[in-house]
């Protein structure tokens, strides 16, 4: 299955696009959500796991789309759908695999997710090579104090986070700025000990207090030193969580 999510202002658009899809293979996709702002879809992606395709139009109720990119890490592939040919560079500066002028047909529509599914199949083929692979995890991250750059142990930071910029708190509750996404974080530390929460932090497991039910099936996380914003987990990351720690 495919998650997508759809961001697009118009409903006869979003509606169009849904049919584009079950016209393509019914079973093939599940929409996540219909969004049709910028400041919709930066929430969404703060909270939300990130889906494995999205189909995002450049005008929005509340402005350019592009905007969402200047919030949060979007990491997955992108279609674009507009009536405006102008941003065509803009828009491949993201991840974008394709843009597509409206109105859509389902021979274009068709095309650019044959383009998707062959991507797709290429990163999973060289994501099993990668796992066979001997990873080895980062010890300590380079960090910036004043105008000079200490290094800090990983087993001394309770959570990485964003806010505009990325920042490392360790567990004696200071903060420092880094250089470095979220997803570059992430794919350099130890999975048994950091968990990735939502599009915001990564906590080690260590610095979690307690686990609060949010919504039937979610969960908020407590963490030690105190995080300024309430961290909330979708479902599937519900679940991840409390699978690591029933083995941890």
């Amino acid at each position: 299955m495919i998650r997508t999510l759809i961001i697009e202002d118009e409903t006869i658009s979003s509606n169009h696009i849904v049919d584009l899809l079950n016209n393509y293979c019914a079973e093939t996709f599940i929409i996540e959500a219909e969004i049709e702002s910028v400041l919709g879809a930066i929430k969404w992606f703060m909270n939300n796991d990130e889906p494995d395709l999205v189909f995002m139009d450049i005008h929005l109720s509340d402005g350019h789309s592009f905007e969402i990119f200047n919030k949060v890490d979007i990491n997955c592939p992108i279609i674009f759908t507009t009536a405006y040919d102008e941003y065509a560079i803009k828009a491949f500066k993201t991840n974008s695999i394709d843009y597509l002028l409206k109105p859509i047909t389902q021979e274009i529509c068709d095309q650019a997710i044959s383009k998707f599914l062959k991507l797709r199949r290429y990163h999973e083929k060289v994501g099993s090579l990668k796992i066979n692979s001997v990873k080895t995890n980062k010890e300590r991250f380079l960090v910036k104090l004043g105008n000079k750059y200490t290094p800090l142990k990983t087993e001394d930071i309770a959570y990485f986070y964003k806010d505009d910029i990325v920042f490392v708190r360790s567990f004696n509750g200071n903060s420092y700025p880094i250089n470095s996404s979220l997803s570059t974080i992430e794919n350099s530390i130890s999975t048994s000990t950091f968990f990735r929460a939502n599009r915001k932090i990564i906590i080690n497991i260590n610095a979690i207090e307690y686990l609060a039910q949010y919504k039937p099936g979610q969960l908020t996380i407590k963490v030690s030193p105190k995080f300024e914003e309430i961290i909330v987990l979708s479902q599937e990351r519900s679940c991840s969580l409390k699978s690591l720690l029933n083995c941890s």
